[in-house]
């Protein structure tokens, strides 16, 4: 699997990537311009993302726009494909924002920091991204 995580906060980046690190290939960034940039190119290159990890509050661009431009890209460079699944990744505060994500910009889910494994892999799980017989250690 590859998985695209986007988080301003590296100590998220990096705990995020320890839990799915088993899964998959995980490129990171810091802020939603550059989580952009990553999709297009590899979306263009016919070697999309399987995941993307998104956080809402992000400087340069935040989750909310990049994801309502993902999905615009992917309706634009390949409308017949299945859409990327996109879980939106927030703070407890603004969980408002994540069901705005969720209802307009499309986003697959979300999840309220911090982010455990189990509540990772159980929406993991539930998008048929994983089984328990892949699950690693």
């Amino acid at each position: 699997m590859k998985i695209l995580i986007a988080d301003d906060e590296l100590v998220n980046r990096k705990l995020l990537r320890d839990y799915l690190k088993a899964f998959g290939h995980c490129d990171m960034t810091s802020d939603g311009k550059a989580a952009l940039e990553l999709f297009i190119a590899d979306l263009e290159d016919g070697d999309p993302y399987d995941l993307v990890l998104l956080d809402i509050v992000m400087p340069v661009m935040d989750g909310q726009k990049t994801l309502t431009r993902m999905r615009a890209v992917e309706k634009r460079l390949a409308p017949e494909a299945r859409e990327t699944p996109i879980i939106m990744v927030t703070g407890m505060d603004s969980s408002l924002q994540a069901m705005e994500a969720y209802f307009k910009g499309g986003c697959t889910d979300y999840l309220t920091k911090p982010v455990t494994r189990d509540s990772l892999l159980e929406k993991l799980r539930k998008l048929r991204l994983i089984d328990d017989a892949r699950e690693g250690g």
